[in-house]
């Protein structure tokens, strides 16, 4: 009983092995390819693997399960396997891929610009098609933000807490939306927050 057993699962722990040394193989490959690259991004290392791949014969993409019939998810489902087999081979390519993507997210955030900031007396607030908030500056500029969304500060409007000629400072973002009254885009000024001063 034993030794039938056995010989059942024979084929299955070689077909395993065989997996895994195909997994190992691509992952040194992509390891390599990914090392001689300036930056290292996601793709680049998918580019990496890519090139891996194709440098596989049929019988080891049988055995991984890629099929260039279905390419995508093909390659997701051995990206999945190589990622981790890459991250126990080379450490290096992740540790350098997560400061190069920290140092470009950190790059972004330092460049957005902030939204526009509109100090006033509090004049109106209105109802038609939404509910929009005038206020007017000290030099007498009318101006008019639009009520979208829920935003910091808008508790003292729903309760009331706002009266006429209280100071307020406005932060919004410019927002292009169809206006149906003219037939064409116009410009708003979406409220992101609100502050009594």
């Amino acid at each position: 009983m034993k030794k039938m057993l056995f010989l059942l699962l024979f084929p299955a722990l070689i077909f395993a092995q065989k997996k895994d040394d195909v997994i190992k193989k691509l992952a040194e490959s992509t390891c390599t390819c990914a090392q001689q690259k300036a930056q290292i991004t996601q793709a680049e290392i998918g580019f990496c693997l890519i090139s891996a791949l194709s440098e596989l014969s049929d019988k080891e993409k049988k055995v991984i399960g890629y099929s260039e019939d279905d390419l995508s998810a093909s390659i997701e489902k051995v990206a999945e396997n190589i990622g981790i087999k890459m991250a126990v081979t080379c450490p290096a390519v992740f540790t350098k891929m997560i400061a190069e993507e920290d140092t470009a997210t950190a790059t972004e955030t330092a460049t957005e610009t902030p939204n526009p900031v509109f100090t006033g007396s509090f004049e109106s607030i209105s109802s038609n098609e939404f509910k929009t908030i005038t206020l007017i500056s000290d030099s007498n500029e009318k101006k008019t933000f639009i009520w979208l969304f829920p935003f910091d500060g808008d508790s003292m409007f729903i309760k009331n807490k706002i009266g006429k000629g209280d100071k307020l400072e406005i932060e919004y973002r410019e927002q292009e939306f169809f206006d149906p009254k003219t037939n064409a885009y116009r410009t708003y000024n979406e409220i992101s927050s609100v502050k009594l001063l």
